[in-house]
């Protein structure tokens, strides 16, 4: 039993299908990657839990198959203990365009050179990350000491604190006194022409930026700053992944600046922004029956169920999940699958497997609509609710439970164990992440 998951990574479908239907989107970015002379900057935003990253992960699968197409995935939230923003992502196209050259060395003729511009282009990268933590280490000394620090006294203390931070068998040294601002351009100019020549013939990098809008806010701001040195880069394409929101309340923050300020700054990163397809949940219930399939899988639920009993709670979960009732996106069904989880470590024996087709409803409900939560928790369904907007839920756990409920009325029905399971998933509350039970006022 797992109780937490590494968020989409194992979700990927070899046979280059694409939860929720957006294939035909896919294809578009693919082409436009393929026919697209020079680098540009593409912008995919959704809100939270409208699944971004799965999207991004399955792209970057299917662009693996291509010979000219270099997927790169950089998570942001991932990185944003570095304090060296540009080396954590030099590093990261370094070594991922040496493995994409190293698969091909057995028919690339060009090999051994290929090999030395990527050399070359690790020390450039070495290069820039030092100049550049020069440039910002002296901008940092003038704005809190008035300048009373001398840069040569400075060079003594980051050198001890920074003398080594490697990636291969790159070593950063930062023994060197602090260069002018115009050394630090040329080295950018360098490294951009360093990483231009790697390619062989058509080769593109497609560098994929995601969780900006989860990251360290100044982080955030850092890696957008640093990529804009990138963008002369013929041959480098970014995809940017945010839910644009947030991100510019994140820009508001850092800077001081009002919400159209920062969408003012922002649009001098992105040239082209594409919203992801909105989810139209009616058309795919395949989709959440591998959403089960793959939750049951990776939070390692296990349990004795009768096939046909499975079936009937992977259809319940089905029709829950749907626009019909619950309008879930993946994130959310994570969640409740997350709190499943705790519910099953929490008890002895085989009494994870008896509450089972009771936790699940009932942490949906939770992660969804607390207030719709609150109201049957205690195991009661009525078919006069005081929010008629809930009265499709007297009808559907009617059939669901039919073997299980006990009527107290003609329009209100118990079911003991649908209580019993609410009490155990009321112990326990999950971190409310952005856009949770946003939805509740809407339901």
């Amino acid at each position: 039993m797992k109780l937490a998951i590494k968020h989409q990574e194992t979700r990927i479908d070899d046979n280059s299908s694409y939860i929720f239907g957006r294939k035909e989107f896919s294809v578009s970015l693919k082409n436009i990657f393929n026919n697209t002379d020079g680098g540009f900057v593409l912008a995919i935003d959704a809100t939270w839990g409208e699944g971004k990253t799965s999207f991004i992960h399955q792209l970057i699968h299917d662009l693996k198959f291509s010979t000219d197409l270099i997927p790169i995935y950089y998570d942001a939230f991932a990185n944003d203990f570095s304090s060296d923003t540009f080396l954590s992502i030099g590093a990261t196209i370094s070594y991922e365009v040496e493995k994409h050259f190293n698969k091909k060395s057995q028919t690339d003729k060009n090999h051994k050179k290929t090999q030395e511009q990527i050399q070359h282009l690790k020390k450039v990268t070495k290069n820039t990350a030092i100049e550049l933590v020069k440039l910002g280490t002296n901008l940092a000394v003038k704005s809190l000491t008035a300048g009373v620090v001398d840069s040569s006294e400075l060079v003594k203390v980051t050198t001890n604190a920074f003398n080594t931070a490697t990636f291969g068998t790159l070593e950063l040294d930062l023994k060197k006194k602090f260069e002018a601002y115009e050394n630090s351009k040329a080295t950018i100019q360098s490294y951009v022409e360093a990483l231009q020549s790697v390619s062989t013939g058509s080769e593109k990098v497609v560098f994929f930026i995601d969780e900006l809008d989860r990251c360290r806010p100044d982080f955030a701001v850092e890696v957008l700053e640093k990529i804009k040195h990138l963008f002369l880069a013929k041959n480098v394409i970014f995809v940017i992944s945010y839910n644009k929101s947030q991100l510019s309340k994140i820009i508001s923050n850092v800077y001081g600046v009002d919400h159209e300020d920062s969408l003012k700054y922002l649009e001098k990163f992105v040239h082209i922004e594409a919203d992801l397809p909105t989810v139209d949940n009616k058309n795919h219930e395949n989709s959440y029956e591998l959403l089960f399939n793959c939750f049951m899988d990776e939070f390692n639920i296990q349990f004795s169920m009768e096939q046909p009993k499975l079936e009937r709670l992977k259809g319940m979960f089905i029709s829950l999940s749907s626009d019909k009732h619950l309008k879930m996106n993946s994130r959310e069904i994570e969640r409740a699958f997350s709190y499943v989880s705790f519910c099953f470590a929490s008890l002895d024996g085989d009494k994870g497997t008896e509450l089972f087709q009771y936790f699940l409803p009932a942490a949906m409900i939770k992660i969804k609509n607390i207030e719709l939560f609150e109201s049957i928790k205690n195991g009661y369904f009525s078919s006069t609710s005081s929010n008629k907007e809930f009265n499709w839920v007297f009808v559907f756990f009617m059939d669901y439970y039919k073997d299980d409920l006990v009527y107290e009325a003609s329009n209100v029905y118990k079911v003991e164990k649908f209580e019993e399971a609410c009490n155990i998933v009321s112990m326990f509350k999950l971190p409310i992440e952005s856009g949770t039970q946003r939805a509740v006022k809407n339901f």
